[in-house]
């Protein structure tokens, strides 16, 4: 018998449409992983359960219960706990908590996941018998004392950050304390992830972001940062259980925050350990100069996610990204070159936000294409409204202004994410295809793949099977173009496209 067996529970819908195309896409669940490797070190029997771990191409979700249910009966978990990070897993999340219960009356399941089933914590009980309590914010600690009171029999009331369901089936919230997370962030212990040689690694570096986006979650957690000594015994540690001396890390946080000072040391302590894994990370392009993009890439940054949003002065100024649009615009571009330099893929990221209008899209793909060619890879989306944002109040008025709505229909409805129509002239839908036209304008099928390397492909994935795969699923339906040519039609595409929409 063990004390608690955490489950990644999988995406049932994809926020692209081309998310489920590869089935060698894994994205290790490192919130479950910290849980676990934190209850470990205070003694606690804890075990993960990833599908992901098992699946194969022909692996059905029937075979993933299955396998499921034959894990609950072996290891007899005094609790199981389901990881739902997301609207995108609510839906199986709630599924795979009904089949445990009609096999296992007795045993005790919470959900938790910060972004999401957190915010929503007493819907969550309310929408699914089968859920006992519903964790708010980190887990770690939360976790400990719960486990405690389960195995001593005591009342959950103590329990700070739960939302819980008693004896009598009424649903209680205990004191609900944000300042109630380790204040060291726990070493990844990779042996206790089923099948971990298949996942790419993570190696998570920080947690809470201070700038707080409308449109986020993540500020509402404190900033906490490991040291870069910690950084690098993690870092030596997954190069030798994977044995790879170049491997591709995946520095996990919601915003690389790194001084020079820190990033200098990075370096030197890789050099000086004989270290040669490389890395990808996130940040924003306030935090980014040419100077400081030289030290990232002296360190081993190879692919960097940049928070750039939109080149539409108006547009940046509605989200709240800048203050000084102008200066934004030249550092983005100033970034885009010196990272092109130094080999350096920068996926830019393109949110389409409240109040879009074909110039404010036309502005942002001018943009793109006055920085060819150093603009190399591209992710653009449209505004999804996620419970416990900042933007969640008064949202409906606000996109009125402009035209626009939120989709209620009840694929969404059911998952609590609420798509944007921004405008008059565009739609959700509208704009996700739009969006994919912006990928296979700019990114091609090589660089796709060298940036998935870091974080999202399993290891052992050679180019020759991605290619293979694409071309099973459609190339024509996946965010890249095969060379030059044919992103430069495709770019001829997306002007069309928006020109069109004017028309209308």
């Amino acid at each position: 018998m063990i004390d608690l067996l955490l489950v990644n529970v999988p995406i049932d819908l994809g926020k692209k449409p081309y998310d489920l195309a590869f089935p060698f896409l894994k994205r290790l669940n490192f919130g479950i992983l910290a849980i676990a490797s934190y209850m470990k070190e205070r003694e606690f029997q804890v075990e993960i359960f990833d599908p992901q771990a098992y699946s194969e191409e022909n692996y059905s979700e029937e075979d993933c219960i299955n396998k499921l249910l034959q894990e609950i009966e072996y290891c007899s978990p005094l609790v199981v706990g389901l990881s739902c990070i997301s609207g995108f897993s609510y839906l199986s999340c709630k599924k795979i908590a009904y089949l445990i219960r009609q096999v296992f009356p007795s045993i005790l399941i919470l959900v938790g996941g910060k972004d999401h089933v957190g915010q929503i914590a007493d819907t969550v009980l309310s929408e699914c018998a089968a859920i006992d309590i519903v964790v708010r914010g980190e887990g770690e600690e939360v976790l400990c004392q719960l486990i405690n009171s389960v195995k001593n029999k005591n009342s959950l009331e103590k329990v700070p950050n739960i939302v819980y369901r008693d004896v009598t089936g009424k649903i209680n919230s205990t004191l609900f304390d944000l300042a109630l997370n380790p204040q060291e962030i726990t070493r990844l212990n990779y042996s206790l992830y089923p099948n971990f040689h298949s996942f790419p690694p993570s190696l998570e570096i920080s947690r809470g972001c201070p700038f707080g986006c409308a449109f986020c979650v993540s500020a509402k957690t404190g900033v906490r940062k490991k040291d870069v000594s910690t950084i690098i015994e993690e870092a030596e540690y997954i190069t030798q259980i994977y044995g790879d001396n170049e491997i591709c890390l995946y520095l996990e946080t919601p915003m690389f925050l790194m001084q020079d000072k820190e990033i200098s040391q990075l370096a030197c302590m890789k050099k000086e350990k004989g270290l040669n894994f490389t890395w990808r990370t996130e940040t924003r392009v306030d935090y980014l100069s040419p100077v400081r993009l030289q030290k990232l890439a002296e360190a081993g940054l190879r692919v960097l996610d940049l928070g750039f949003e939109s080149a539409s002065p108006d547009i940046l100024t509605r989200m709240g990204k800048t203050q000084n649009t102008k200066k934004y615009l030249e550092q983005a571009s100033e970034i885009l070159r010196s990272a092109y330099d130094l080999e350096i893929i920068v996926k830019m990221n393109i949110l389409f936000y409240i109040g879009e209008t074909v110039e404010t899209i036309g502005e942002t793909i001018s943009f793109l294409e006055q920085n060819l060619p150093y603009t190399t890879s591209v992710s653009a989306y449209p505004l999804l409204l996620y419970p416990g944002s900042s933007l969640e109040t008064g949202i409906e008025e606000h996109i009125k202004e402009y035209g626009g709505s939120l989709v209620k229909d009840s694929t969404w409805e059911e998952r609590h994410l609420w798509p944007v129509n921004p405008s008059t002239v565009f739609t959700y839908d509208t704009l996700q295809e739009l969006g994919t036209l912006f990928t296979k304008s700019f990114q091609t099928m090589e660089i796709f793949y060298k940036q998935k390397k870091y974080g999202y492909f399993s290891p052992s994935i050679s180019y020759l099977e991605f290619v293979q795969r694409s071309e099973k699923f459609g190339i024509e339906k996946l965010p890249f173009s095969k060379g030059q040519e044919e992103l430069n039609n495709n770019r001829q595409k997306l002007w069309s496209k928006l020109i069109s929409l004017k028309a209308v």
